[in-house]
């Protein structure tokens, strides 16, 4: 079946103004300094990194979260499941009014900004490196993109017919490889959730002494239920894609839903563990092998 007929791509452009600027003075300073010439250039900090760090936070979870929903078609475009559309733009659309409220939170406190930037820069700080006030909020833009996932058949310009054989070559050959690298990183993510698993089942557990008695306790391994609720969530994007998707891969997942415990058997049970361990052993071979082929 198509791929086109159940994915669409996604991208997200996020803008912000230039955060960094090259001192002349500073670089010049460091050269005699050090009796070098054209060794480098000093770049400083424009705004204080804490004053800035809740609108990188924000663009930091954007692309995390459509990195779990998602798988890359090529660089800076992501295959999105048509079944996941809806509450995939709800939850984009969140993280553009977060990414507003950030930036209005930023330059409504420009006083606290600038005089920041001064007290950290000291000599090196120059005025004129900024931008106006205005011209700063038009630079930061938090932008999602879809667009449908054309295939060699998809061409609506004129052409000569040989022209158009050429394109339908070029297009065809681009497909196949987005086409071939898609199927490569389910499997990758795939192993990296089961090499987490398996790290986690060959951990022993702890004698932990206690300070005022001097009695020794045995007690489970610490680790995080995520270990377990990363496969849950892989597992479920690949069922997303089980139209398209190759029966290897497919029952490649169905064997590691059934190698992966509750997290509180695998921490509570060592017997549960050494199996895991096993299992995931043997797990982490054939996938390695698939990505071989």
């Amino acid at each position: 079946m198509s791929i086109k007929d159940h994915a669409l791509l996604v991208s997200l452009t996020v803008s912000k103004p230039q955060m960094t600027a090259k001192d002349g003075k500073a670089t010049r300073d460091a050269e005699n300094a050090n009796n070098a010439s054209g060794a480098g250039h000093y770049r400083k900090d424009l705004y204080p990194k804490m004053l800035v760090a809740p609108i990188m936070a924000v663009e930091s979870a954007a692309r995390a979260y459509i990195d779990s929903q998602t798988y890359m078609w090529v660089r800076g475009e992501y295959l999105l499941p048509t079944t996941r559309f809806m509450v995939f733009a709800e939850r984009i659309g969140k993280f553009e009014v977060e990414f507003s409220q950030a930036v209005t939170a930023f330059l409504n406190n420009w006083a606290q900004v600038m005089q920041m930037a001064q007290s950290h820069q000291g000599d090196l700080f120059d005025a004129s490196a900024y931008p106006d006030l205005e011209d700063l909020k038009s630079d930061f833009r938090f932008r999602v993109h879809y667009r449908p996932v054309t295939d060699q058949h998809d061409f609506r310009v004129e052409l000569q017919e040989a022209e158009l054989d050429l394109l339908r070559t070029q297009v065809e050959a681009a497909t196949k490889d987005s086409m071939e690298s898609m199927l490569r990183h389910p499997l990758e993510r795939l192993r990296d959730v089961v090499t987490r698993l398996n790290e986690v089942a060959k951990k022993q557990d702890r004698t932990v002494v206690n300070k005022r008695t001097g009695v020794a306790d045995i007690k489970a391994p610490i680790f995080r239920d995520s270990v377990v609720d990363n496969i849950v969530e892989e597992i479920g994007l690949l069922h997303d894609f089980a139209a398209i998707l190759p029966d290897n891969i497919l029952a490649m997942a169905q064997d590691v839903a059934a190698a992966t415990p509750n997290a509180n058997h695998l921490r509570d049970d060592p017997t549960a563990r050494t199996a895991v361990g096993i299992k995931t052993d043997a797990l982490l071979e054939s996938i390695n092998s698939m990505l071989e082929n």
